[in-house]
């Protein structure tokens, strides 16, 4: 005679073993997203992360000028300085405009440093104040139709008071 109990009724040991490879893929299934969870995250986690781009400063822009040599105002005798100068400027412009009227630039220096005394130019003080009278001279537009002179720096290359 043909078997016709239901599978349950059978003792159900196909339907145990299905049952139970179902519940062991699940849980293999949640094992491996878990551990690949965790791996990921203790990977990420080590890499620092991105720091911001830091700004690109342009390349400062220095104008070298001719070294000058003045007599100095001086009471004990004849005195003179020879400084070199170099001026840092901000913009390709303010060195255009520096190049073209040269002459004007200099001569504005050379009035500043013909006024000084070798007193003044001893100490470092007066040095500073020197290189702000000169930025503050060449910062003056040239012409009435031009705009001022964007003068950083006065840098003194070379200085020497006899």
């Amino acid at each position: 005679m043909a078997n016709t109990l239901s599978p349950s009724q059978n003792g159900g040991t196909s339907s145990k073993r299905g049952r139970l490879m179902l519940i062991g893929g699940g849980v293999l299934v949640v094992a491996l997203a878990a551990g690949g969870f965790f791996l990921g995250s203790v990977l990420s986690g080590n890499r620092a992360p991105a720091a911001p781009a830091a700004p690109v400063l342009p390349p400062p822009i220095f104008v070298p000028l001719d070294a000058f040599t003045v007599n100095l105002k001086s009471e004990d005798g004849d005195r003179f300085l020879h400084t070199g100068l170099s001026l840092k400027v901000a913009d390709p412009e303010t060195q255009a405009r520096l190049a073209q009227y040269q002459p004007e630039a200099r001569s504005r220096i050379l009035l500043l440093l013909s006024a000084r005394q070798p007193a003044e130019l001893a100490t470092v003080e007066g040095k500073r104040k020197l290189a702000q009278d000169v930025q503050a001279a060449i910062s003056q537009p040239f012409a009435p139709s031009l705009p001022p002179q964007k003068i950083l720096d006065v840098l003194f290359t070379s200085f020497v008071v006899q």
